[in-house]
């Protein structure tokens, strides 16, 4: 999906996000030159040269093509001949309006251009016609399913590159913001969610929070604090309330400059100690802890941004900060985003 980009304090806009996700603009290449075998309407099966499918361009979703080229199983693939040769010069490819696009045989591409796979003289290569983004991202999902193991880092790094969204952030740009992604727009991790409702839709996640992503990123969150529940936490403070106070917030947090006066702590400090108290439990015990997190980080905001003028009492905190209520702010998020009711997300 392609998102506008949004400034260290950009005004959030009222724009809802497409459900039908653009592509990128690819880079201009030069036309493949296809030796055509057979065109059946659908699908075209063709001859094509190496440098050609080189050339062309992955589709948006694809896996990280570095990580996966040092696979076990392409050691095998190096040392190919016969029958498993001749499987290795099969590919798959999509054209999408006046574009082609790969879907199965990126990571060889990226082998056979560094000279790490021995070439085949010609690809024989597979082309369907899709009508829509739509289409081609399910035939990209039929054929990746079948040949490879996706991960939620996997899918929030391809939603990255779909989006134009480039991190600098170490705890952003690694890509491990499938819990947080999950409670943000779910308030829980997949595990603690109803096994029968959809996988949420990370391609999606990532590009309904670019905004807010861009804004985040622009204060260098640090992995502590910033576990899942306080990277969700911030990404729905930032969708719903003034980007500069929310931004302050969280960067006191991030620069762990919270308060205390008279034993009693501001919301920066009580924050930072139910991040402190969750990192005491074992590590299996901190991921289903990561939506309360959340939650407590959230009451953190809202305490914050109301002041202390209001409340005295409740400002300046005796004891633990209590989790607040996330129904009814991922609702009013949906809603904003006009994505209520889409079942993935």
């Amino acid at each position: 999906m392609r998102c506008g980009a949004g400034g260290a304090l950009a005004k959030k806009s009222s724009r809802k996000p497409s459900l039908e996700t653009p592509l990128l603009a690819p880079t201009a290449v030069r036309a493949p030159a296809f030796d055509i075998l057979a065109d059946t309407g659908p699908i075209v099966t063709a001859n094509l040269a190496v440098d050609d499918w080189i050339a062309l361009p992955d589709h948006p979703h694809h896996r990280n093509t570095v990580r996966h080229a040092g696979a076990a199983h392409l050691g095998q693939a190096k040392r190919a001949t016969g029958a498993l040769a001749s499987l290795l010069a099969h590919v798959v490819a999509a054209r999408w309006e006046e574009t082609h696009y790969k879907v199965d045989g990126h990571t060889r591409g990226y082998l056979w251009e560094r000279g790490e796979l021995p070439r085949p003289d010609r690809l024989h290569v597979t082309i369907y016609r899709v009508a829509s983004r739509a289409e081609l991202d399910a035939l990209y999902e039929a054929f990746d399913t079948s040949t490879a193991i996706k991960t939620g880092y996997d899918q929030v790094l391809a939603g990255f590159r779909d989006c134009g969204l480039q991190p600098g952030s170490k705890r952003l740009r690694q890509g491990f913001l499938n819990d947080a992604l999950n409670i943000a727009l779910r308030g829980a991790t997949r595990e603690l969610q109803d096994p029968a409702s959809p996988e949420l839709d990370l391609y999606r996640a990532v590009a309904v929070f670019k905004p807010e992503l861009e804004l985040l990123d622009g204060i260098d969150p640090q992995p502590s604090p910033f576990y899942s529940g306080v990277v969700a936490a911030a990404l729905i403070g930032l969708a719903l309330f003034e980007t500069k106070r929310v931004l302050n917030f969280f960067d006191k947090l991030n620069r762990k400059e919270g308060n205390r006066k008279n034993g009693r702590s501001d919301p920066v400090d009580a924050v930072l100690i139910a991040v402190e108290r969750m990192n005491m439990e074992k590590t299996a015990a901190r991921t289903a802890l990561q939506g309360d997190l959340c939650a407590r980080a959230l009451r953190g905001l809202l305490t914050w941004l109301a002041g202390p003028r209001k409340s005295r009492h409740q400002y300046w905190l005796q004891y633990s900060i209590h989790a607040v209520n996330m129904e009814p702010l991922l609702a009013d998020l949906k809603a904003r985003k006009g994505i209520a009711g889409v079942p993935t997300l």
